[in-house]
């Protein structure tokens, strides 16, 4: 553990991620703008987004425990160099003419399988090159960053696809990817306990049983996990329809843009807020309780406006509050897993999440095609603040935030 919160790794590592993510998330706006406007079908972009998160779902119990036994830097590196090649040959295929809606679904499996290594290598790194008395302000410096790029990003993809096309952006996004994976060569990865260990199918069940017990023996695990996966599944999947929720409310793609930009520059304003200050434990549970709360109220307020300002004050308001409940909830989170399997908790955690998300999507996208939009991400938010509530506000939960 380096002493200083600005080494060279965390640079490294924090500026590789950074342009990594604006070319993602321009793909995402480009290809999900690419899609609709080809089939205008609801549940088809609902299955598209949830194609990530399924195999995150399926695979990631097991992909953190392989993780573990491999080094991470080559892990990150191979996964960026896969998503980058394939993102520049569906490139090429866009610009030619010849892109059609099975070959982005099955880019979208390939560079899921990529993504559900990359994750939990990423995520366990940052950990060991971050001083633990400085992670929720380098946890903020990373989301900070990462919003920073997302709002230039998201508000330039807009105009891209409005002007120069879908390829030139999916190009952008293989590029992105080399570049991050050259940038992770140059980071100083130290060894991980099960690091060398050899991979079998046996080792690799008994991790994620092991994994699963550690989850299941701690009070504050044992409640986070399914409360991740029901708050994911009633309200999470509103996200991966927003495009086709912007243009059904008489919105330009350029507005979507906007829009998605003014969340995240509400992200990237709590971030620094959070990331400039030590907070006191009590204050800190008390941001992550109200910060979930209030963000859901104002989302529903939003979701039912019709003014395009007024939506984007109320998802200002609603990504500053669940940024700034998501930034404490998870470095407590970081702080709580146990280092010789902590890549494994984290699949696990992140099967959960991650699934309810991907179910959420399918049932939002079949549900879009009946009803309007609206009404139902409004109805999933609201559905959502009784497990919310009792999330934010149970004994263990505030015990947890306090002593981590």
């Amino acid at each position: 553990m380096q002493k200083k919160l600005w080494n060279k790794d965390f640079i490294l590592l924090l500026q590789g991620s950074s342009v990594s993510t604006i070319g993602d998330l321009m793909y995402s706006v480009a290809i999900g703008y690419w899609v609709y406007e080809q089939t205008g079908s609801n549940s088809l972009m609902g299955i598209m987004s949830s194609i990530s998160m399924f195999v995150t779902m399926f695979l990631s119990p097991f992909s953190g425990s392989i993780v573990d036994k491999l080094s991470r830097k080559w892990v990150m590196v191979g996964m960026d160099l896969l998503q980058g090649v394939i993102m520049l040959f569906i490139g090429i295929l866009a610009y030619t003419e010849k892109l059609n809606v099975p070959m982005v679904l099955i880019a979208a499996f390939l560079a899921a399988l990529g993504s559900v290594f990359y994750s939990p290598a990423s995520s366990s790194l940052m950990l060991d090159i971050t001083p633990r008395d400085d992670l929720v302000r380098g946890q903020s410096i990373f989301s900070g960053a990462s919003s920073l790029i997302s709002l230039v990003g998201t508000a330039f993809s807009g105009v891209m696809v409005a002007f120069f096309g879908v390829p030139l952006i999916i190009i952008i996004n293989g590029l992105s990817n080399l570049y991050s994976a050259i940038s992770e060569l140059f980071v100083t990865v130290p060894k991980t306990i099960n690091q060398g260990e050899e991979i079998t199918v046996k080792r690799i069940l008994h991790d994620t049983k092991s994994a699963i017990g550690t989850i299941f023996s701690e009070p504050c695990l044992k409640l986070f996990v399914p409360c991740a996966l029901i708050l994911n599944l009633l309200s999470a999947g509103a996200f991966t329809l927003m495009l086709p929720f912007c243009l059904e409310k008489s919105f330009t793609v350029d507005m979507y843009g906007y829009l998605m930009s003014i969340w995240t520059a509400a992200s990237l304003l709590c971030v620094i807020l959070l990331g400039s200050i030590k907070l006191p434990a009590k204050l800190r549970f008390w941001i992550m309780a109200i910060g979930f709360t209030f963000a859901e109220v104002f989302l529903i307020i939003g979701y039912l406006s019709n003014s395009f300002v007024s939506m984007c004050i109320f998802a200002f308001l609603g990504a500053f509050f669940n940024t700034a409940g998501n930034t404490v909830f998870n470095a407590s989170l970081m702080l709580a897993l146990p280092e010789e399997n902590r890549s494994a908790i984290l699949g696990f955690i992140q099967s959960a999440s991650v699934g309810g998300t991907a179910i959420s999507a399918v049932i939002y996208g079949l549900l879009g095609d009946v009803f309007p939009l609206y009404i139902i991400f409004a109805a999933g938010s609201f559905i959502s603040l009784a497990p919310m509530l009792f999330l934010c506000f149970n004994p263990t939960t505030k015990k947890f935030i306090i002593s981590h």
